[in-house]
C-alpha cells in the first residue's frame, strides 16, 4: 500500500491546483518510473509519432513498453479537467483499435481504467474500474500489482477485465430488472396477490370495495431518501400524495419516465433531456436560449420544454428548475437522472 500512498502524492497531493497538463505528464511518468518502467530504456514512450498506413497518424500521450511492443496506452489530462467528456473515451477507443490493445488508461483526477469495446459487444471502449487519489484505497493495490513492471502480465490482465466485464454485465442485470420491476404490470401483480391473500378470509365484494381505494406502487429504496421499497397508499386519506403537485408524485413520475426516455432516444423529451446534459457537460450554467438553439429541430420545443419543469397532474414529469433563464436539473430528481445519463452514454454513445 505504501507504493499506492506514494502515487497519490505524485499524483495529486503534489500537484498546484493550476498546474498545466505538461507539467502534470512529467508527474505521470514519474509515478511510472516508481512503478518500475523506464523512461531511459524507453519503455516510456512519450507522444510518440505513429504511421498507420499511409494516411492515418496518431501521437498518443504515453505509451508503455517492453522490448518495443506496446503494452497499454496511458492518456493524460489536466487535473482540472472533466474526465466524463466523451471524446476522452472515443479517443482512447481510436487508440485500442489502431494499436490493437485489450485497455488503455486515462489520468487526471482519477485513474480510469478502459477495455477495448470489441470484449462487451459495443462500438467504443467500455469503462472498467474509477480508483480515486485516496491513500489506502484498496483498488489503487489493485492497480499498483497490476502495472507495475515486476508483476505486470497479460494473464492477470485479461484475467482482470474478465472480472470486471462480468461484474458490468451483472450490475447491468440488476439494473434492467429494477426497471422492470418498478412497472404498473408488477404493482398489479402485488396487488392481485394481496386480493388473493384477503379473499381467503373476506368476501369478494367486501375485497374489492377495499382495494378499489388503494394503489400500490414499487420503488428503488436506494434512489433518493423518501423512497420507501414498497408502499401502499390510500388516496381518499392521504389526498396530498396524490393530488399532483406532491414532491413524492412528481419523483415517481421521474422513476417512471427518464429511464424510457434514455432508452427511447428519438422521443421528444428525451431529444431535449438529452440535449441539456451534453450542453451541461461542455458548460456550467447552460441557460434557455441556449436550449432552445439546440434544439431547434424540435417541433413544438417551447410547450414540451414547459411540461418538464413544472409540476402539474398532467406533465410528463418535473427534470428542470429554471431561475433568470439559467437552467439546471431539478434538485429532488438530480442524482437520478445524472445516475441514468451515464447509463445512456455507455449504451449509445460512441
Amino acid at each position: 500500500m505504501e507504493k499506492w500512498n506514494e502515487l497519490c502524492f505524485i499524483l495529486s497531493e503534489s500537484i498546484p491546483s493550476n498546474a498545466s497538463e505538461q507539467v502534470f505528464e512529467l508527474k505521470v511518468i514519474q509515478a511510472f518510473e516508481k512503478l518500475g518502467w523506464s523512461h531511459f530504456k524507453r519503455e516510456i514512450s512519450v507522444r510518440e509519432n505513429i504511421q498507420l498506413g499511409a494516411s492515418n497518424r496518431i501521437t498518443p500521450d504515453i505509451i508503455i513498453k517492453s522490448d518495443d511492443t506496446n503494452l497499454f496506452v496511458i492518456e493524460v489530462k489536466n487535473p482540472s479537467a472533466d474526465l466524463k467528456n466523451p471524446s476522452y473515451q472515443n479517443q482512447l477507443s481510436s487508440y485500442m483499435r489502431m494499436l490493437r490493445l485489450n485497455f488503455d488508461i486515462l489520468i487526471g483526477n482519477e485513474i480510469k481504467i478502459f477495455v477495448d469495446g470489441s470484449l462487451v459487444d459495443s462500438n467504443q471502449s467500455e469503462l472498467l474500474e474509477r480508483i480515486s487519489f485516496k491513500k489506502d484505497n484498496p483498488k489503487g493495490l489493485e492497480f499498483i500489482n497490476l502495472f507495475q513492471k515486476e508483476t505486470f502480465s497479460y494473464q492477470n490482465i485479461e484475467k482482470y477485465i474478465q472480472e470486471k466485464i462480468e461484474s458490468i454485465k451483472e450490475n447491468q442485470t440488476v439494473e434492467n430488472l429494477k426497471n422492470e420491476i418498478t412497472t404498473t404490470e408488477y404493482s398489479e401483480y402485488l396487488k392481485n396477490e394481496l386480493k388473493n391473500k384477503l379473499l381467503r378470509e373476506q368476501s369478494e365484494s367486501v375485497v374489492e370495495k377495499v382495494l378499489e381505494d388503494f394503489k400500490i406502487k414499487i420503488y428503488d429504496s436506494t434512489q433518493t431518501e423518501i423512497q420507501q421499497t414498497i408502499y401502499v397508499q390510500s388516496p381518499q386519506n392521504d389526498s396530498d400524495n396524490y393530488n399532483g403537485t406532491s414532491k413524492e408524485l412528481e419523483l415517481a413520475k421521474i422513476y417512471k419516465k427518464v429511464p424510457v426516455w434514455f432508452n427511447k432516444p428519438n422521443q421528444k423529451n428525451s431529444q431535449i433531456l438529452i440535449n441539456y446534459m451534453k450542453l451541461r457537460e461542455q458548460k456550467t450554467p447552460v441557460t434557455f436560449f441556449e436550449l432552445e438553439k439546440a434544439c431547434e429541430r424540435i417541433k413544438n420545443f417551447r410547450s414540451s420544454y414547459q411540461a418538464m419543469k413544472t409540476i402539474s397532474e398532467r406533465n410528463n414529469a418535473k427534470v428542470f428548475d429554471e431561475v433568470g433563464r439559467i437552467i439546471s436539473l431539478w434538485e429532488p430528481g438530480k442524482s437520478f437522472v445524472e445516475k441514468e445519463y451515464e447509463k445512456f452514454k455507455r449504451r449509445y454513445s460512441g
